[in-house]
């Protein structure tokens, strides 16, 4: 039987150093188009430049074939990083012009438009890739937006935007539904009579069974990281103490080379045996966080359309995801706590000084994922409460 579909189509606009990201959000499409369009009767088509213009010569500028060519949109999601981009007749870059177009759109009529905006954080591979002209333009950009009342997400990696998007673009799309349904008309959304084919997916049942085992996975991964953290904090005590007991020992002649190089190897050793611990629980952990986190996203979207009374059917995954944030919060604080004593170890020999910069790398790097974690465990929450 033919179905009536509702099409909303997804403006995506950046400058060419988020090329890798704009590619990606070909994939988070397709798939919310299968986890969240299809039970809703929603298409959701991504218009880019790239693919939705054309070769042509502009009247005033290249960016004037851009504007005609894509008019008709519902969802504007704009991505900054370090660069600006081209200046256009009437704006410092594509973008910027993009944006303001988006924003003027949705000051005429904000029942017929959402605006979704990122800046990416990351440190480029090379400083060489940074130019102060175009950054200082960004954060310019970024700044004046509190007095258009713009709020805007920030992310570190690829996965991490993914993720934010697989969140946010159904809230706002839903958003969008909502509005228009309380409204006689709605230019921006066009609607068709397609054949949808029935296609396999997976059901709550399903999803259910991702995140109990996905959470019980990464919730052990993060046990044994955070029982290696207690265990090095007790090493490092016990080397602490025998320096003191070293040092009240000869208090009245000074400790041989022979005897502080054997303390600082033992210490080194110490910290490399965390290290090694500590380093391929990481993977294990991110790894099934990241898929619990997507399936609870799925399994959210698929509550909030099919059951009314959403708040109980879900209490259990709820309860799962807010143990393992609590969870979260206290090893990343733990490792806060203890990165403070790995950095304050003094410059001994270049056996320590190289396992310190091993364990503070593996550390920093894993506190920046927890802090990604609580970030989008937070978000999926929001987003079941909303």
């Amino acid at each position: 039987m033919p179905e009536i579909i509702s099409k909303y189509k997804i403006f995506l606009a950046s400058p060419s150093d988020l090329s890798e990201e704009r590619e990606s959000i070909n994939q988070v499409i397709s798939e919310l188009n299968q986890t969240f369009g299809n039970p809703n009767n929603i298409v959701l088509e991504l218009l880019k430049w790239e693919s939705n213009s054309a070769p042509a010569c502009g009247a005033n500028d290249v960016q004037s074939i851009i504007n005609n060519d894509i008019q008709e949109y519902d969802l504007f999601i704009g991505l900054l990083w370090m660069k600006f981009g081209t200046p256009t007749q009437k704006y410092g870059s594509g973008t910027e012009e993009e944006f303001n177009i988006a924003h003027q759109k949705f000051l005429k009529d904000n029942n017929s438009i959402q605006i979704l905006l990122y800046f990416k954080n990351s440190v480029p591979q090379s400083l060489s890739e940074i130019n102060p002209e175009q950054l200082i333009k960004v954060r310019e950009f970024k700044a004046g937006l509190g007095e258009k009342n713009v709020l805007y997400w920030e992310f570190n990696l690829k996965d991490e935007l993914e993720r934010l998007l697989r969140i946010h673009i159904p809230k706002r799309i839903q958003n969008l539904k909502s509005n228009f349904n309380n409204s006689e008309k709605n230019t921006a959304i066009s609607t068709e009579i397609v054949i949808i084919e029935a296609e396999e997916e997976f059901g709550i049942l399903d999803y259910q069974e991702f995140i109990e085992d996905s959470f019980s996975i990464s919730t052990h991964a993060l046990l044994r990281i955070s029982e290696a953290i207690n265990w090095i904090g007790d090493e490092m005590n016990k080397k602490t103490t025998e320096i003191e007991s070293l040092v009240a020992k000869n208090r009245n002649q000074q400790i041989s080379f022979k005897v502080q190089r054997n303390l600082l190897e033992r210490t080194s050793n110490v910290m490399i045996d965390f290290a090694n611990r500590v380093e391929p629980e990481i993977p294990i952990y991110i790894n099934n966080f990241e898929k619990g986190i997507d399936s609870f996203s799925k399994l959210v979207t698929i509550y909030i359309n099919d059951f009314e009374n959403k708040d109980n059917e879900i209490k259990e995954a709820i309860d799962s995801l807010d143990n393992l944030l609590v969870q979260i919060e206290f090893a990343l604080n733990n490792m806060n706590d203890f990165l403070v004593t790995v950095d304050s170890l003094p410059k001994m020999s270049k056996e320590l000084n190289s396992a310190r910069k091993k364990v503070a790398h593996i550390l920093t790097e894993f506190s920046k994922k927890l802090e990604v974690s609580v970030l989008l465990g937070k978000e999926v929450n929001k987003n079941i409460s909303s």
